[in-house]
């Protein structure tokens, strides 16, 4: 109950982040792109890299390529943290992808972001994906995959109107993850 409570607490946070920051720009939605005409067009870094906007477009089409967050960097001890967040707004409706990758260095790290016990709580499904994983419908609109391989564990959740409809998608996006672990 309290993983949960905490990943709709961080869901909604990031959501509000997410609608401030399109506010300060007229109310425009980001664009994925931010660097001026002079610049040159990058691929994005670390855990965006992993997954290519049209991959990403199986579950939220239209996304902006996905930006990074590195708030949570160092939100556990001997854990190294990554977040991803794809976004698309369509008139009024926000659908958005987060991936997190969480890196443990040690087993007493590991233990603060380790999946196996969250199998008991609720009814997931068990998927075949890396050490442990599984699927799990949050509400309405948001579905989770969540998977470990070694001490590294990765969640993708998925939040839009048509969230359950995407449970296909979302398991073929964290198997391709999963390759790129």
């Amino acid at each position: 109950m309290k993983t949960k409570f905490r990943t709709l607490c961080l869901t909604m946070a990031m959501g509000m982040v997410t609608v401030l920051a399109a506010c300060g720009d007229g109310g425009q939605a980001p664009s994925g792109d931010d660097r001026s005409s002079g610049e040159s067009a990058e691929a994005p870094g670390g855990v965006c890299s992993l997954l290519t906007r049209e991959q990403v477009d199986a579950v939220v089409p239209g996304n902006d390529g996905g930006r990074e967050d590195t708030s949570l960097a160092t939100a556990y001890k001997d854990v190294e943290t990554e977040q991803c967040r794809y976004v698309h707004f369509e008139d009024t409706d926000m659908q958005f992808l987060d991936v997190f990758v969480y890196r443990a260095s040690s087993d007493a790290g590991f233990r603060k972001v380790d999946i196996s016990g969250r199998m008991l709580m609720g009814s997931p499904r068990k998927l075949d994906i890396g050490d442990i994983s599984f699927l799990d419908d949050i509400d309405s609109r948001t579905i989770k995959v969540a998977s470990s391989k070694g001490r590294t564990v990765f969640e993708l959740s998925l939040n839009s109107k048509d969230a359950p409809a995407k449970s296909d998608q979302l398991i073929n996006l964290a198997r391709v993850l999963a390759g790129e672990l």
